[in-house]
């Protein structure tokens, strides 16, 4: 597997992503295409940089030959002070129709975007002729942000206006970004636990917005992301950070085991003293793992036997992968059973409601597996004219078992009037052919 660790230590907003990401080797001429089928005038240049005397790439959006004035972190700021607190980046704040005038000096969907709705925005990228995996993590990412807006705001997603981040750059950081990890070939991404900063507040057009803003915290949450508030006293994650982070995230937390191919540092606009202004990409490559999935247990000592089978049915309903009872002896010498049920992670809260609604039990123990599968196919054999299944298991390219579907076997018994054991032995002898 190719695995990627995104660092955010120091936090993370688009063009540090970017810039981190054609830093690892992502192929700039895709990420220039994507960006440029968005918007012709709209290219991505890089430039070498250091932060904090670490080697990074500064990734900037150019319109034309002229960087966009998003770049400027002081054209961003109305007091060049603040523009030292923040990433040298607009910071993609979002207003929505019914609390928020557009009077911001930028027509809805002009050159330099001022503002747009999501709907604006969705169109631009639908219409861009982007790779479909690129538009799709694309569009995820404003999907979030307009949610995230809206929440800020009490309104309607599809209320949302975009200020800084419907402009043009942040579009070309967003499509850049999915581009760039696209072109990769990554099968899994990590992310570490995000730094968002604290303390001053940070100029949008909204006027005066808390650090950590409502649209990050929102992000952040609705991904269940790992977060810390961090040493510095400025704005460390901007809400196209956190949502870029949130929508390329297979899963957070340390970095995994693997073997180190790549490595890429992505600079922020400025270099603050606190720490350094950069995202690294770790890739590496990994064995494939045997799947993960989950065992929960519970001891039953008070329900009427009578329910374990519907019990049984309904968590294979529910997903389970296999469930089963074991007779044990508990305290007081009272005869019980142990309830096993072996459940992947996507449908292990629907397994839990089953065991702890449909069941006496009150609590249950949860044990993280390994599990290990050879490889499965069906054929099907003539019985007297009834069709039976038959699961084939092959290891290492070579067949180690075929059974007949007992389901099968009994439903074909029942049409025949034969006993169950003369029809799969009949099944039995029909399949030999196919251990070859």
């Amino acid at each position: 597997m190719r695995v990627a660790w995104i660092d955010c230590s120091a936090g993370a907003s688009g063009d540090m992503l970017l810039g981190a990401f054609l830093d690892a080797g992502a192929d700039r001429d895709v990420v220039n295409a994507a960006v440029g089928s968005v918007d012709p005038s709209l290219s991505v240049r890089t430039e070498a940089a250091l932060r904090h005397q670490i080697a990074a790439t500064k990734a900037s959006v150019f319109v034309g030959d002229s960087p966009h004035p998003e770049n400027d972190p002081e054209a961003a700021y109305a007091d060049p002070a603040d523009a030292a607190q923040n990433h040298g980046h607009g910071h993609g704040h979002g207003h929505d129709d019914a609390g928020h005038g557009h009077g911001h000096g930028h027509a809805p969907g002009g050159e330099g975007g001022g503002t747009r709705s999501w709907a604006e925005v969705r169109g631009v990228i639908e219409a861009a002729g982007l790779d479909p995996a690129v538009r799709d993590r694309a569009l995820d990412t404003f999907a979030r942000l307009a949610r995230a807006e809206a929440n800020a705001h009490g309104v309607e997603p599809d209320a949302v206006h975009f200020h800084e981040v419907g402009a043009l750059d942040a579009i070309a950081d967003i499509v850049g970004v999915a581009a760039a990890s696209v072109s990769l070939g990554l099968d899994r991404i990590v992310v570490s636990t995000i730094t968002l900063g604290g303390g001053r507040q940070v100029r949008g057009q909204h006027g005066g917005i808390p650090v950590p803003g409502p649209a990050v915290l929102h992000l952040l949450t609705e991904a269940e992301a790992p977060v810390v508030g961090g040493t510095a006293p400025y704005e460390m994650t901007t809400p196209t950070g956190a949502a870029l982070l949130a929508t390329l995230a297979d899963e957070f937390g340390m970095m995994p085991p693997m073997r180190i191919v790549r490595t890429g540092v992505g600079a922020g606009g400025r270099d603050p003293v606190e720490v350094p202004n950069i995202v690294r990409v770790i890739i590496g490559e990994t064995a494939d793992r045997p799947a993960t999935e989950l065992v929960y247990e519970t001891n039953v000592d008070d329900l009427d036997p009578r329910i374990w089978p519907q019990v049984l049915a309904r968590l294979l309903e529910a997903g389970a992968a296999d469930a089963w009872l074991t007779p044990i002896l508990m305290k007081k010498g009272r005869p019980a059973y142990t309830l096993s049920v072996l459940v992947g992670s996507a449908n292990a809260d629907a397994v839990r409601a089953v065991v702890l609604t449909e069941t006496s039990a009150i609590g249950l123990r949860e044990f993280p597996i390994s599990k290990h599968a050879a490889e499965r196919s069906f054929e099907s054999v003539q019985v007297r004219g009834q069709r039976i299944s038959v699961k084939i298991a092959r290891y290492s390219g070579r067949v180690v078992n075929v059974q007949p579907e007992y389901d099968d076997v009994v439903a074909a018994a029942a049409e025949l009037k034969q006993p169950v054991k003369s029809v799969l032995a009949q099944a039995i002898a029909a399949a030999r052919e196919l251990w070859d």
